[in-house]
């Protein structure tokens, strides 16, 4: 009995941490996000890339993703989608705009880029809390110090 009683209790610990639909509507709850961001964070920390993200739903022409970042990551370009970036911990800066140098296309998906860096960008600093809107057609890079890690929430929109 008392390991039933576990079990229930963990299950119900565990739906109300998870996304929560209502209809049209979806919540991610502040608890799911924070105990997933440790693990993507030290997922992150021993990736090759220095990054680790996951889709956490798809809506049609938009959706949600949590990423972590352990190092700067490569320079994107994404000619048909727009980036919110919900900074939940850490701080970094965004080099935007410019110009992508030697760019090539990221795994055989059309109209998406990288490159070896960015030339002419703006600096953006970000902390936790900021909100960050990227548009289309938009060079921009994640640059972090070295040993510190970032957690955001990602919505994607396609245009």
């Amino acid at each position: 009995m008392k390991i039933m009683t576990m079990a229930v209790v963990a299950l119900l610990m565990a739906i109300s941490v998870g996304a929560q639909e209502f209809g049209p509507a979806t919540v991610d709850p502040a608890e799911l996000l924070a105990s997933r961001g440790k693990e993507f964070v030290a997922k992150a920390r021993t990736s090759d890339t220095g990054v680790y993200s996951e889709t956490l739903k798809e809506y049609g022409n938009h959706k949600t993703m949590l990423a972590a970042r352990a190092k700067t990551g490569a320079p994107e370009y994404h000619e048909a989608w727009s980036d919110f970036f919900v900074v939940l911990d850490g701080e970094f800066t965004m080099l935007v705009g410019g110009k992508l140098t030697d760019q090539h296309q990221i795994g055989g998906k059309p109209g998406e880029l990288t490159g070896s860096g960015i030339e002419g960008g703006t600096k953006v600093a970000l902390k936790k809390g900021d909100v960050f809107h990227l548009q289309p057609k938009t060079p921009h890079q994640a640059v972090l110090t070295p040993g510190k890690t970032l957690l955001y929430y990602v919505i994607k929109v396609k245009e």
